[in-house]
């Protein structure tokens, strides 16, 4: 095995069993996630209490390059269109295996129509770093989704590269979760579980811009 494709696993077994470590909902949040963000990125507290990494808008910001894609397997379920007049983007790296990652979807899929009545339309990605077609396929063939799914080309093994394009360590667990403003720049990343009290910040980020 080579050193590069055995540091990409052990970074995706550290991935696995922080996933399955996240906290509850009802414990205290990681002190990182409460840490000094960047300095050219939003200085309000939302920023700060909920992202891991801010970065500014405008010419000198970060901006988001979709990573290469593979076709889904089918059979397909459900799929919840993006809204037509949605100026941000929810990006969601996830697996079927990760416990926190499923147990949120029907968060976002909730935070989407509270955003949307508060008349902050965004459109949820979710990238899969799914390896096996048996896995995903069953899933998406049983549980409704809250936005447009896709599939890295590479599975966990992309993982680290995707990361790394969004400035956080490329041995984060997932899920990871990025907010994109109407101009395609990377504003905000999470690492680690959403739960229902961000809501306030997540608003906060999107109407400030």
């Amino acid at each position: 095995m080579s050193v590069a494709r055995a540091f990409t696993v052990v970074a995706v077994l550290l991935s696995v069993m922080a996933c399955e470590a996240a906290p509850a909902a009802d414990e205290p949040r990681p002190s990182r996630f409460n840490a000094a963000t960047k300095k050219n990125g939003p200085s309000d507290k939302a920023a700060r209490s909920f992202c891991e990494q801010t970065f500014s808008g405008g010419e000198g910001g970060v901006t988001w390059t979709a990573p290469a894609e593979k076709a889904l397997p089918a059979p397909q379920t459900f799929t919840r269109p993006a809204s037509k007049s949605a100026g941000w983007k929810w990006v969601n790296l996830w697996a079927t295996w990760c416990r926190p990652c499923v147990e949120e979807l029907a968060l976002l899929d909730r935070w989407q129509t509270a955003l949307e009545k508060d008349g902050l339309p965004i459109a949820v990605e979710l990238w899969s770093v799914d390896d096996g077609e048996a896995d995903l396929a069953g899933w998406l063939k049983k549980h409704p989704m809250p936005g447009t799914v896709k599939w890295l080309k590479g599975g966990a093994a992309d993982l680290p590269a995707v990361l790394g394009t969004m400035q956080v360590p490329t041995n984060s667990p997932i899920p990871v979760h990025a907010l994109v403003d109407g101009n395609g720049k990377l504003r905000c990343v999470r690492v680690g579980a959403v739960h229902d009290e961000d809501y306030a910040a997540i608003k906060a980020i999107i109407a400030g811009g």
